[in-house]
């Protein structure tokens, strides 16, 4: 069988696992072949989730948020599931430059905001600023969605929200030190991000090809996570791709990615329902969860369960 998966972003050091499985066919001897599609096909103007139930792609790359919008608020709910997190850890943060003056959330009252036009991200940062402070005044603007970083940096809005070990570790090599705000750090529960996500009918009718390619990926993120610096190398030398051009700098983000990527138990992919819960229930606390028409969407309303699952995590244990 063939697999399509739909990338939440361009190729980088998110996706090493991934591609790790592709280069040393760890997959073994099974017939299965896979796709990575990147967002960079139509510039990002088709979120991956939509790819995904619209039956573009097998498998799609998104955060949390995006599976709670297409699962449970639009006027069509389309049975989407989480079948895996790539990492255990928030890496994600509202940043600032370093020459801004801005250097904790309550400074951004008043400031703009550069976003991907995606759920959520105005909501979070206004409560990031509220936490610390502030009155969570800001404004926005949505330059086209892989150009925002770069927007940033030239300084055409005040924050951005990336992942650090990507962007971060680009500014940081630019000279360009960034001010990070991590949700954790302020109280605020974030989902796992970003996640794998299939059709249920996919679990039903294919499970054993979703185990196998997930056996295999797990296998590239332990990897990853044990060897950052022979990751990059692969990377480098395998990934036909301007995004892994610069062994050092590939070198510098797999350094700072690895850890993230295994839980306690140095496994990868597993998920806890009491971090579902703890995310569905603050933005139902905060009345951030709204359906189509409006009408609130509580937590008690929520089967989380039925958000994700672990079953196809199948270990070199089991």
């Amino acid at each position: 069988m063939k697999l399509k998966v739909a990338l939440d972003w361009t190729p980088n050091v998110i996706h090493a696992g991934m591609y790790l499985a592709q280069i040393d066919n760890l997959w073994g001897d099974s017939d299965l072949e896979v796709e990575y599609i990147s967002v960079e096909i139509d510039n990002y103007q088709k979120k991956t989730t939509q790819r995904l139930v619209e039956g573009e792609v097998h498998i799609a790359l998104s955060p949390s948020e995006h599976l709670l919008d297409y699962r449970l608020l639009q006027k069509e709910e389309y049975p989407i599931k989480a079948i895996a997190t790539v990492m255990q850890q928030e890496t994600s943060a509202f940043v600032t430059l370093p020459d801004s003056g801005i250097t904790r959330p309550a400074q951004l009252d008043g400031k703009t905001y550069g976003g991907y036009k995606t759920q959520l991200e105005r909501e979070l940062l206004t409560y990031l600023i509220q936490q610390d402070g502030g009155k969570g005044d800001i404004d926005l603007v949505t330059p086209p969605r892989l150009e925002v970083f770069e927007a940033f940096l030239q300084q055409q809005f005040d924050t951005a929200w990336v992942f650090m070990p990507w962007e971060g570790v680009i500014a940081e090599r630019r000279g360009k030190k960034l001010n990070a705000f991590h949700l954790h750090d302020y109280q605020i529960p974030y989902g796992y991000s970003p996640i794998l996500m299939v059709r249920e009918e996919t679990i039903e009718n294919a499970s054993e090809t979703l185990q196998v390619f997930l056996a295999g990926v797990a296998r590239g993120y332990q990897q990853a996570a044990n060897e950052p610096e022979a990751t990059a190398q692969k990377l480098v030398e395998n990934v036909d791709h301007p995004s892994f051009e610069d062994i050092d700098f590939i070198t510098q983000a797999m350094q700072a990615i690895a850890p993230s990527f295994l839980n306690e138990q140095q496994r990868w992919g597993a998920m806890k329902p009491e971090r579902w819960d703890a995310y569905v229930q603050w933005l139902s606390k905060h009345e951030l969860l709204h359906r189509y028409d409006g009408s609130p969407l509580s937590a008690e309303q929520i089967n989380i369960a039925s958000l994700y699952t672990n079953e196809m995590l199948v270990t070199d244990d089991d």
